[in-house]
């Protein structure tokens, strides 16, 4: 410690050469039982809450799946350089790939699987004023289960997706091409 301290820059130039893990790994087990925390917690008794919930945490567990979440791991080198933990984060994807605990991992998937199947049965049919105000409710959820799983305290965020965390300031919004996804055309008027 006295050799950094020494060295005019206060060990910031040490922090910069730690890098995070080449292929990032979250706990499987950690995010299976957050999720299901955060559907009690978000426990709302309105259909169209609860199919907005759904929503949202079916878009975080598909990202999840497939392109991964993009966020910050939380760096192991000079925690007595600060009080915050900000300054130590660094950039970082997690996949289900590289995810521990395989059995908690297939327990997410199989739920992605489930709320896709009843979210298309459940917007088929819906009119397009009613989709646009599910898109943007879900993406306020999405916003608060990614706050709830990836925030500064658990040393991880997901910045991509914009939330209400302390990181975060930017409008929720629903991802690109959702409602094909879904499988969801606009109703034919006649």
């Amino acid at each position: 410690m006295a050799t950094t301290m020494g060295d005019g820059h206060l060990g910031f130039v040490r922090c910069k050469e730690v890098y995070p893990p080449r292929t990032p790994r979250v706990s499987g087990r950690y995010l299976d039982r957050w999720v299901g925390v955060w559907e009690n917690a978000c426990n709302i008794p309105t259909p169209f809450e609860r199919l907005a919930r759904d929503l949202g945490e079916f878009w975080l567990l598909d990202q999840f799946f497939t392109t991964g979440i993009h966020g910050y791991v939380q760096s192991t080198a000079g925690v007595w350089l600060s009080e915050s933990p900000v300054s130590f984060l660094e950039s970082a994807v997690f996949q289900a790939s590289y995810a521990r605990h395989p059995g908690h991992v297939r327990n997410l998937e199989m739920k992605r699987s489930w709320l896709y199947q009843r979210l298309r049965q459940e917007v088929q049919g819906a009119p397009a004023y009613t989709m646009e105000r599910l898109g943007t409710r879900a993406a306020v959820f999405r916003a608060d289960l990614s706050d709830a799983l990836f925030d500064v305290a658990h040393g991880m965020y997901a910045g991509d997706i914009p939330g209400s965390g302390t990181l975060r300031d930017a409008t929720p919004t629903p991802p690109e091409g959702w409602q094909q996804q879904l499988g969801w055309t606009p109703p034919v008027t006649v």
